[in-house]
Parts: structure tokens; C-alpha cells; sequence
């Protein structure tokens, strides 16, 4: 059973207090996001501190205990809504502290123009009589390496377009600081990065370096880049991006170990609430684009980030672009109706072997080296029964009803953690949390594992089950992504969260040559029935900036620009086009941002009033300008 002092902690945290005592474990098989791990700029090998500590989202009352817990550090991200890093042994001790309503564990977020931008009609507002290119306005990008050197983010005068740049893994050295609000990372503001592009190596100036294959720079290109930069193969003043003229604000999140270029939850949190602050700072209206998202939650906009950003987007001139995801391929959702009279029983495959939509199943590649986790979300109304058997059938867990909190170890090595609540303090819905790791074997057991839903009371009997993002690695053909078999797997409902988030804004991706959705593009609606994706952009074979380029590479100068695809490519098409809006009308608020958006949206022939894959239709910039000129 779960104990009043577990009870406000997510079930993740609770799997960690449950194993607090095996931190040979707690290394190996959690997900890193959940640990603190510091990085030596001395020699880049990550350092695990003697002390595992963990930095979570806490949703307190009106009375935040800040200073009642000696060994935490509180930072709020807006109202009631606290970042706080403590040592794994005291999450018990915070959930007990009076006004400490809920504790949510940090979530993994993973990273999901010539030709696209006419398609949006974005150019057409960069022209008399509007003359809009997002001038005043600050674009914010939360992701992956900004090449601040590339001529597409320098203004012709040779300054920077980049007024603010928060490499969270960074540690200060001699002459550089941390954000006021934040302590961690390092802040360079425009004179900093002025000053990094007039040395020879700007690089050794301001130490925020990119790769190649920068995700962000590639995103920031797409919303605000100035096509400035060219060669022979990429002229000069062809790629533009949607506001050319914008003012960038870019945050790299904190990545959760060495090897990886992806985030948590709680630090994207912290980077959203220090991109606004930077904005009125400078007194700008602002609109921030993040293409980073998880499977997991309750995809209803109710988890504590999704809070976070709507409580954020509360205040006049802000707006908030998330990508819908790329989940649609991964076959990650499952839903059904769980008859009175029957099990139902849930096909879950791990070691590889995904089917593709070519009919092609990938080979079965070097195992599943990851635990897998599921969550699975029902009615209150109901009371659903769970039992795990590993593939076989030898070996079963025995039945969690809600309430319960069982770790059970199968005689494959492999272990599962199930917890089971009645009633979730976040939405008041049932949920069921699933993991399955390695355990004391090196690989989760190839195969099919059972999940049985058993009808303990039955009302209603929906459900809806995720299985959350992994690891995907193609040299192991995928096989740490577990996955749903067969007709188990229901497409809809494959947006990522935060995108499932009230007042932020799903984009989707579609090809703009065949005036196609993209198979990949993750499917609405929430699991409460709201309408996203609110509409769909170009993604599909994108060419933007590319981190790097004109630098000497292994066959001569990198080219400065890079082809991409995915809702990654689409959402800052979309930010973009919300700068020129704010150019206009700084005082819009994001209610009337989505507004103009889903009602001059231009739907393709079929599929009003709304689509799963498309939203309200396709992203038309000067038709949204006409709805925001009828305001008064």
C-alpha cells in the first residue's frame, strides 16, 4: 500500500523511494532524468555526486514551505509552482511538509525554408504594405545548440541578434555568471556574444559550442533566421525564416547525462518562466517556441509543467509553440473498453522488431536495455485490476488492485513496479504506472509481455494506455523502444506532452509538395477531448541553418544549410508567424493568438471542421493578419 508519506509524490518518485537503499540500482536503471549529475569542464566526463539528489516540480498552496526542508532549494517557475532539488532520501519528508499539494518528477524530453515559407505566406507579410519581419519581438527557442556565429542570426550592422543565451550545462568561470533567478548554467547577454564574434575563436569566448547536426540552430533558423548567410550551393537571401528580424532569446537545456541530447520536464519549465522573464525585461511581447516532448502524463493538461506554461501564458503579448511529436510511426498509444465480464489483456514488445508502415519489421537488434514504462489512465467511476506475465507465460505478477504499490522480481532477472491509484490528486482519474527493467538480468526479456486489465468495478471501462519515449538508438535497431502489437495499438491520441497543454499551441507537420499530413505527425485530440492539433505547418524535407556551416569539415566547408523533417521543423514555422502577429499587435493575448490561427487556417479539401492529423487545416500567416486587423 502507499504510505501518507508517499502519497504526494508522483509514481516514478515513489519507485525511486522504494529503491533507495540499491543505488547500484537506482545508476543503472532509472532514467537519468530523475538524477542530478554534474559535468567536469575540465575533461566533459559527467560526475555523480556522492549524494543522488534529484530536481523535481512542486505544486504548493498558498504558504510555500520553502524554508522547512534545510537540505532543498526551492526556485519558483510562476505562482505556486516551485522547482526544488533535494537529496533522493528526502523526497519522503517534502511530501509530508504542510502545503506541499504535489511533487512530479522530472520527465524526459526528447527532440522531435525556401519552398515552406511562401506555403505559410509568411514572405508575403515581410513585404509592403505590412512590412512584418517580427522586428521588437522576442523569439525564444528552448533546444540543442544555437550557432550564434552563423550570419543568419547577425544583424547587417555585424551585431548579434541574440540578446540572451542560457547554456544550462555550463559551469561558470572566471568572468561569467549564472542567471539572477537560477542557480546553475551560465548567462551571456549580446555584449558577451559581440564580444565572442569579434575574437578569432568565438567558441573560446562564449563556450556555448554546437555540433553539426544542432537541432536548434536548424529551429531557429526556420522562425527567425535572416538567410544572411550562403554559399555557392545555398545563395544568399533564399532561406529566410519567418521573422527575419526578430530578437532571440535561446536556452540549451540541461541534457541528462553525456551521451544524449535530451532534457526533463523541470528544466524546461525553468527555461520557459527565464525566457519570459528576459522578454519583459526587455520589454517585449514574446513568443517561445520548444521542440522537445515525452509520451507520459495524463495528456489531459493537467501535469505540473503544462500548469506551469498556461499559468505563464496568462499575462497579455505571450505565446507559447510546441510541436505536436513524431509519435505516430512508434505505436506508443493504446485505448480500449474493459468489459465487466472479461480481461482485457494488452500485447507489449520489447527487444525490437517494430513494425513500419511499408509493412518492413525492423530486425531485432542488441536487446532492450532500458526499463520500459507505461501508464495507463481510466475513470474514476472505475476500479481496473492489473497483472504483468513476462513472455512465456511462466511467470506472472499477481493482481494490483488500486491503491497498491508492488515491486515484483520474475525468475527471467527482470523486475516490474506497479503502482496503482485510485485517484490521481492532479485530475482526480485513476492510473496505473508500469515499469518493467532489466533488473538483475542485462536485457528486459525479448518478447511479449501480458498487461491484464481485470474488471474489479466496471461503469464506464475506457482506458488509454502510453508507453513512454526510450532511448532510440539505430545501431540497435531501435530495440530499447518498447511498443504496442497488432490492433492493440490505437493512432490517435499520439500527441506528445506538453503539446496536450491548455493554452500553448500544437503544431503538426505536413509535406507541403504533396499537400500531405506526414505519417509520422503525432494525432490528436487530448485525452479530454480538446481539439489539438490546433493547426498543421510545413516539416517535411525543411532546408535551414545549419549549425557550423561554412567551417571546415571532413570534405571541405561545411554547407550552411541542412535538410530536416519532423514537427520539430513545422512548430517554428508557426513561432514565427506569431512574432509577425505580436509586431502588430503586441497586446495580443494567446487565447487570441489561437484564435486568429484556427480561424484563418486553410483546410485541405475533406477535412473540416477538424482532423486529427491536420487540426483546423494548414497555418495561413496573412489570412491570420487580416483576423487580428478586425480587433479593435
Amino acid at each position: 500500500m502507499v504510505s501518507n508519506r508517499t502519497e504526494a509524490l508522483d509514481p516514478r518518485l515513489r519507485r525511486i523511494v522504494s529503491s533507495f537503499d540499491d543505488r547500484a540500482r537506482l545508476e543503472r536503471d532509472l532514467d537519468q532524468s530523475v538524477l542530478e549529475t554534474t559535468e567536469s569542464f575540465e575533461t566533459g566526463d559527467p560526475v555523480t555526486p556522492s549524494v543522488l539528489t534529484t530536481r523535481t516540480l512542486v505544486k504548493t498552496g498558498p504558504q510555500p514551505p520553502t524554508s522547512e526542508l534545510p537540505e532543498a532549494t526551492w526556485t519558483r517557475i510562476v505562482d505556486s509552482i516551485y522547482a526544488v532539488t533535494l537529496p533522493i532520501g528526502s523526497l519522503p519528508a517534502l511530501a509530508e511538509l504542510p502545503g506541499v499539494e504535489f511533487v512530479e518528477a522530472p520527465r524526459a524530453l526528447y527532440p522531435q525554408l525556401d519552398t515552406s515559407l511562401p506555403e505559410t505566406r509568411a514572405d508575403r507579410l515581410h513585404q509592403p504594405p505590412t512590412d512584418l519581419t517580427g522586428d521588437g519581438v522576442v523569439v525564444g527557442i528552448i533546444d540543442f545548440g544555437l550557432d550564434y556565429t552563423l550570419d543568419d542570426f547577425i544583424a547587417v550592422d555585424g551585431s548579434t541578434r541574440v540578446a540572451f543565451l542560457w547554456d544550462q550545462a555550463l559551469q561558470p568561470v572566471a568572468g561569467e555568471h549564472v542567471p539572477a533567478e537560477f542557480g546553475y548554467g551560465v548567462e551571456y547577454d549580446a555584449d558577451d556574444i559581440d564580444a565572442a564574434l569579434a575574437a578569432p575563436n568565438p567558441f573560446a569566448v562564449v563556450r556555448h559550442r554546437p555540433d553539426a547536426a544542432s537541432h536548434g540552430t536548424h529551429v531557429a533558423g526556420i522562425a527567425a533566421g535572416n538567410g544572411r548567410a550562403g554559399d555557392a550551393q545555398f545563395p544568399a537571401g533564399t532561406f529566410v525564416g519567418a521573422a527575419p528580424e526578430a530578437t532571440i532569446v535561446f536556452v540549451q537545456p540541461h541534457a541528462v547525462d553525456a551521451q544524449t541530447t535530451f532534457t526533463d520536464s523541470t528544466r524546461v519549465a525553468e527555461a520557459m518562466s527565464y525566457v519570459f522573464a528576459r522578454a519583459r525585461d526587455l520589454g517585449l511581447p514574446c513568443v517561445v517556441n520548444m521542440s522537445l516532448g515525452q509520451n507520459g502524463g495524463s495528456h489531459d493538461g493537467e501535469s505540473i509543467v503544462e500548469r506551469a506554461i498556461d499559468r505563464l501564458l496568462e499575462e497579455p503579448g505571450r505565446a507559447f509553440v510546441l510541436a505536436a511529436g513524431n509519435e505516430h510511426l512508434w505505436r506508443g498509444h493504446a485505448s480500449g473498453c474493459v468489459d465487466a465480464a472479461d480481461t482485457t489483456t494488452l500485447q507489449w514488445r520489447a527487444g525490437g522488431q517494430l513494425p513500419l508502415p511499408d509493412g518492413t519489421v525492423l530486425p531485432a537488434g542488441g536487446g532492450d536495455r532500458t526499463p520500459n514504462e507505461m501508464e495507463i489512465w481510466y475513470s474514476p467511476r472505475d476500479q481496473f485490476g492489473l497483472r504483468v506475465t513476462a513472455p512465456g507465460g511462466a511467470d506472472s505478477t499477481a493482481m494490483v488492485a488500486p491503491g497498491e504499490t508492488v515491486i515484483h522480481s520474475f525468475t527471467n532477472g527482470n523486475q516490474a513496479f506497479i503502482d496503482s491509484e485510485r485517484l490521481s490528486r492532479l485530475n482526480g482519474d485513476a492510473r496505473i504506472y508500469l515499469e518493467v527493467s532489466p533488473g538483475l538480468a542485462p536485457r528486459v526479456q525479448e518478447g511479449i509481455w501480458q498487461v491484464e486489465l481485470l474488471p474489479l468495478e466496471i461503469r464506464d471501462g475506457h482506458f488509454d494506455a502510453w508507453i513512454e519515449r526510450d532511448a532510440r538508438d539505430r545501431d540497435n535497431a531501435f530495440a530499447d523502444q518498447s511498443f504496442f502489437v497488432g490492433v492493440d495499438f490505437d493512432g490517435r491520441m499520439t500527441l506528445g506532452t506538453p503539446a496536450t497543454t491548455r493554452r500553448g499551441l500544437a503544431i503538426a507537420n505536413y509535406n507541403h509538395t504533396v499537400v500531405a499530413p506526414n505519417d509520422s505527425s503525432s494525432r490528436g485530440r487530448t485525452r479530454d477531448g480538446r481539439d489539438k492539433p490546433e493547426v498543421a505547418a510545413p516539416g517535411t524535407n525543411i532546408v535551414a541553418s545549419a549549425a557550423l556551416g561554412g567551417r571546415p569539415g571532413p570534405g571541405g566547408p561545411l554547407p550552411v544549410r541542412v535538410r530536416k523533417t519532423g514537427t520539430s521543423m513545422s512548430a517554428p514555422h508557426v513561432t514565427g508567424i506569431i512574432a509577425l502577429l505580436l509586431q502588430r499587435r503586441a497586446d495580443l493575448s494567446a487565447p487570441q493568438i489561437r484564435g486568429a490561427l484556427i480561424g484563418s487556417a486553410s483546410p485541405p479539401v475533406g477535412v473540416e471542421p477538424f482532423d486529427l492529423a491536420w487540426g483546423y487545416g494548414r497555418v495561413d500567416a496573412e489570412a491570420a493578419l487580416a483576423v487580428v486587423d478586425q480587433l479593435p
